[in-house]
């Protein structure tokens, strides 16, 4: 089962509320925090032995399903 980031987790937490949030800010957030897992994945990539395969996209879609 794939795991929930930070900010859809806040999505679930406000849905009732979500309508105040304009969709294309709630993409831009889940964007941003894609983004930041990718690096984080890519900096500790070149810190350990770490499969050489396997990219921060691939690493991002099997751990979060998208």
């Amino acid at each position: 089962m794939a795991q929930q980031t930070a900010v859809e987790w806040l999505v679930d937490q406000v849905e009732d509320f979500i309508g105040l949030i304009p969709i294309d800010i709630i993409q831009q957030a889940k964007e941003m925090e894609k983004q930041q897992i990718m690096n984080a994945f890519d900096i500790r990539k070149v810190d350990i032995a770490f499969d050489k395969k396997t990219t921060s996209e691939q690493y991002y879609t099997e751990t979060y399903g998208k």
